[in-house]
């Protein structure tokens, strides 16, 4: 951390620890101010080398345990020196333990960079230049011992502008606590920093909302264990999170400044992996782009990534791509596995796209979320076992309002509830499509649907419910749809628009009412048609007691262990989405209250 020795005053992180004797110095070079003006205690003499990489190394007799760094640079006060620190036991094997350092711009006087404490014989400076030229010219430099940063309680580093900001992400380090007054900021890069699960790089506001992004563009670059926590992002640029893992941004409010194609956030770059976005709000966007973009290298999708309690809004008008709420994978990477887990956020009014949530790629997970009133659907556009479950679409009668659509293999798709969506064709309550190609072909094509398993949904009340192979040309195969409840009052509840190969039907209930028909005839046991005896129970219909649909599942699909509600299923399933219990709901339709920056 980067800040005036000994002020105390915002933004700057003061030095600590007894000053170390030094019994020696040498540099990789100089322009006759020699290395050795460093120790005199004279600030106008100095030590100066051209070029990047230039370094100045300091022998402290034995290994000592250093703790942090005073540096005074030759003009100081008007541009930015920019360096790493290095310690080594032998003089010749070097480990950074500090890069990317720089002084503030503001002062001839020392400065004090806090280290991580760290036992080492020998420290070496390694200049990068200015803000001006490619000179490192040091005047003075006193190096401190132990200071207690060593696994213990990080700093607390206040900022109230831009410029103490950007000196805090420049000397950032495992356990500080980087808090932003109310205010306007210009954000730069987070590069090469790395916290630990206990001692995180943290980024928070002081008042949740308070301190508003409104320039420039954070980019979370090569690093590890970072936090951005409660800012409000007004500005005009992606949030990057590149290279990096176990990075979380969390109770931010994102209402991004728009005049052209924008993604809001993108996970991207070899490397990625266990990062999450959780309670934030991301509202009003209106140009091209995702709210958010999960990519990776060129080959393949960054992994693990969780994306929950969210409250995603007003995203539109409909375009015919490229406007996704939220996008996991391209086609590009489509054939390597994600294991991105999006669960329990609320969607409303996410009229943007013909998917709302595009998953393209292997091994993802979709579930427990809220769609209320937005157009279009969760699609499987490409890759393979797919798992949505748990999830509430409620179309409220809206148009265009739709569910799930699936191609590829191996996906499941259980415990979902449909209610009033009015889509057809690519927006049906359920779409299990056709393909335009089969096992192998362009990753950006429909790849054909097989062994697709679609059980224990509820459908109530929808346009147009279960269809087969609306699109393109090749019917799904060995695709199974049982122990779904499906009710409604117009068209056909189960419609095979094509024929599929091999297709099970199982333990069904179906309640065409109206001019609505069962739609294709199948055995009572696979397609039973019986009134299920739903009831309103708030948002949702519900099983009662007497209905034909308690206990009367077709057995063989063990991964259906609870309900939509979090209830257990026990002994013998119950059709459909709900199962009939006295237990305690721990699930259920998602409402703004349970979402973003100010939900538990």
């Amino acid at each position: 951390m980067v800040g005036v020795l000994m002020t105390g005053v915002a933004g700057v992180a003061e030095a600590a620890g007894p000053r170390l004797d030094v019994a020696g110095v040498t540099a990789s070079g100089d322009d006759g101010n020699v290395a050795a003006n460093t120790l005199d205690g004279d600030l106008s003499t100095r030590w100066s080398a051209e070029g990047d990489n230039v370094w100045i190394s300091y022998d402290l007799g034995s290994a000592q345990t250093v703790g942090s760094i005073s540096l005074a640079w030759h003009k100081g006060d008007s541009r930015k020196s920019t360096f790493d620190v290095r310690t080594s036991d032998d003089g010749s094997s070097w480990t950074t333990i500090a890069a990317g350092l720089s002084g503030t711009g503001t002062t001839t006087g020392l400065e004090a960079h806090d280290l991580t404490d760290t036992k080492a014989r020998h420290v070496r400076i390694v200049g990068h230049g200015n803000t001006s030229n490619d000179w490192t010219s040091i005047t003075e430099t006193t190096i401190h011992g132990v200071d207690g940063n060593s696994g213990g309680p990080g700093r607390t580093v206040n900022v109230a502008n831009s410029s103490q900001l950007s000196s805090a992400f420049a000397g950032a380090q495992a356990g500080d606590r980087i808090v932003l007054a109310d205010g306007s900021y210009s954000i730069g890069k987070l590069s090469g920093k790395n916290g630990t699960a206990d001692q995180p790089i943290t980024v928070v506001a002081a008042n949740r909302g308070g301190a508003v992004v409104n320039g420039g563009q954070l980019e979370v670059s090569n690093s590890s264990h970072v936090v951005i926590d409660g800012l409000r992002w007004t500005n005009s640029n992606t949030l990057k999170l590149t290279s990096s893992n176990h990075v979380r941004l969390t109770r931010n409010h994102f209402r991004l400044t728009e005049s052209s194609s924008l993604k809001w956030v993108l996970v991207q770059g070899a490397g990625s992996h266990h990062n999450r976005i959780d309670h934030n709000l991301f509202e009003e966007k209106h140009q091209l782009g995702n709210f958010i973009t999960i990519d990776g290298s060129s080959t393949q999708q960054s992994q693990h990534d969780l994306i929950d309690h969210n409250h995603f809004r007003d995203i539109g008008p409909r375009a015919e791509n490229e406007m996704e709420a939220i996008r996991v994978g391209w086609s590009g990477i489509s054939q390597s596995s994600g294991h991105t887990v999006v669960e329990s956020n609320l969607f409303e009014n996410c009229d943007g796209d013909p998917e709302i949530v595009s998953v393209k790629s292997n091994d993802n997970t979709v579930r427990y979320n809220t769609f209320r009133t937005s157009q279009g659907t969760l699609s499987h556009r490409h890759g393979n076992r797919g798992a949505f479950y748990g999830n509430f679409f409620l179309g409220e009668g809206k148009a265009g309002t739709g569910g799930i659509r699936i191609y590829g293999q191996d996906h499941k798709i259980y415990n979902n509830y449909f209610e009033g969506l009015t889509g057809k064709g690519h927006d049906a309550a359920l779409q299990v499509d056709g393909g335009d190609v089969d096992t192998s072909g362009a990753l950006s094509a429909h790849w054909r649907v097989y062994r697709a398993t679609v059980v224990n949904n509820t459908f109530v009340n929808n346009a147009s419910t279960i269809e087969v192979g609306a699109n393109y040309k090749l019917a799904p195969v060995d695709s199974v749809v049982a122990n779904n409840v499906v009710v409604g009052g117009e068209g056909k509840l189960f419609d095979e628009l094509k024929v599929p190969v091999n297709m099970t039907y199982a333990g069904n209930i179906a309640w065409p009412t109206g001019a609505a028909t069962i739609g294709i005839v199948r055995p009572d046991e696979a397609i039973r048609k019986a009134d299920p005896l739903l009831v309103r129970d708030g948002l949702l219909y519900r099983l009662t007691a007497g209905s034909p649909a308690v206990d009367a599942s077709a057995p063989g699909y063990p991964f259906t262990t609870d309900d939509m509600d979090g209830q257990a299923r026990v002994a013998a399933v119950d059709t459909g989405a709900d199962e009939h219990s006295s237990a305690a709901v721990t699930r259920g339709p998602l409402d703004p209250a349970d979402v973003g920056p100010g939900a538990p």
